[in-house]
This record gives structure tokens, sequence and C-alpha cells, in this order.
């Protein structure tokens, strides 16, 4: 059996051992000292590597030159105008605002949350109370104005409808202080200068405004449609 074991290589110690325990330690460490591991990652693939990928993909984009980028700002401009003259066109929009100038007299809406602050300027109690009565004086100017705007609407729609379809001088008397006081009243909201966060709030308003119209309308076209088809 011994010789079958010594025909694979090994060697087979019988009794104790021929290596004395510091003898053998110091043979596993040395050993030991010869083993590497190679821990450093390996190359990405780039296939898969989100970084190259990215990097990619800036590299092909085009930058933007100086006049590119003046460009793009005037862009954002003039869309941010277009949008807050919409805004402050619409009556719905003014009747949140006057809403508003009421509760900045009663204290329940903060000035700080409602328009734009210099960042230099010192945060005083006066200064907040000057800010108030600013912003109140200009929403009463709006008032004024649209309460005047629909006085006009109302002399146009109790016009006779032939001087509305010839356009009389009459007629385009009135539309011209309508639109003239529309026009005026927009100029008052954006001279408020509410913060971008009231800007998106009267826009969420509108839009779920909108949305809720636009409902109504198709239930009233569905109520027509049926009460037409129990006629027939």
């Amino acid at each position: 059996m011994f010789n079958n074991i010594h025909t694979q290589g090994l060697d087979v110690l019988e009794g104790e051992s021929r290596l004395s325990w510091p003898v053998l330690e110091d043979t596993l460490a040395a050993e030991g000292d010869e083993i590497s591991l190679d821990l450093t990652p390996g190359a990405a693939d780039p296939a898969v590597d989100p970084v190259r990928t990215y990097l990619r993909q800036m590299a092909a984009a085009p930058l933007l030159s100086r006049e590119g980028e003046v460009e793009i700002a005037k862009r954002i401009e003039r869309g941010k105008l277009s949008s807050m003259k919409a805004l402050s066109r619409s009556p719905l929009v003014i009747l949140q605002i006057l809403a508003m100038g009421e509760d900045l007299k009663l204290g329940l809406r903060p000035i700080q949350r409602t328009v734009v602050f210099d960042e230099e300027e010192d945060v005083t109690d006066e200064m907040l109370k000057r800010r108030v009565d600013e912003v109140t004086g200009r929403i009463g100017e709006l008032r004024e104005r649209y309460e005047k705007r629909l006085q006009l609407a109302k002399q146009l729609e109790e016009l006779n409808p032939k001087e509305a379809k010839t356009k009389s001088k009459k007629f385009r008397r009135l539309r011209y202080q309508l639109c003239r006081e529309i026009v005026q009243a927009s100029l008052i909201v954006r001279r408020i200068q509410f913060t971008n966060l009231e800007w998106k709030r009267l826009g969420d308003r509108l839009r779920k405004a909108a949305d809720v119209m636009e409902g109504l309308e198709r239930q009233a076209a569905a109520l027509t449609k049926k009460i037409a088809l129990t006629k027939s």
C-alpha cells in the first residue's frame, strides 16, 4: 500500500513529523509571502461603461459659442415675457391677484414669498410694511382697471348687433378702450414683480381651470347629442 502511495508522488511520514513546529511555521510564512493577489479592477467594458457612454455623447454634441449662448438667453427671456403677458391678461389670474392683495392686507400671506426682494437689501419690519403697502397699492390700481374692463365689455355686449357687425365708430371706440385697459392691467401685474413660484402657481391655477372648462364642454356636447338623438 505504501509502495502505491509512493508511486503517486506522495511521502508518508511515520510517527512524529520530521519538521519541528517552529520550522514548519517559518516554511508556511515563507510560502505565504510568495503568494500575491491582483486586486486591481479590470478594464471596464466600453459597451456597458456609463462614464464612457456619457463622455462619448458629450463629445458628439457641438459646443455653444458665445453668440449661441446669447441667442438662447434671449429666447428664454422672450418666452418668459410671452408667458407673463398671457397670464397677466387672463381674468382668472387677475381675480387671483386681487384675492392675494386682500390676504396681504390682512397679514394672511407673507410678502417675502410673494414678490422678489433684493438680496443686498436688509429685511426689516419697516421695509416689509413698505413693500406690502407698495404691492397692495398696485393691486388697488389693478382692481380699478379690471372694473373698467368689465364695464367696457358689458357695453360692447349691449351694442346693437348691427353696429357690431358693421364695426361702427362706437364699436371701434369701445373695443379700443377695452384693449387699452387689458394692456394697462397687464403692465400693472408685471410691475408687481412676483416670484417665479407665484407665477408658476398662477399658471397652474389657470391650467386647472382650463381643464375643468374643457371637461364641462365635453359633457355639454355629449348632452346636446343625447338630446338630439331622443328627439329624432
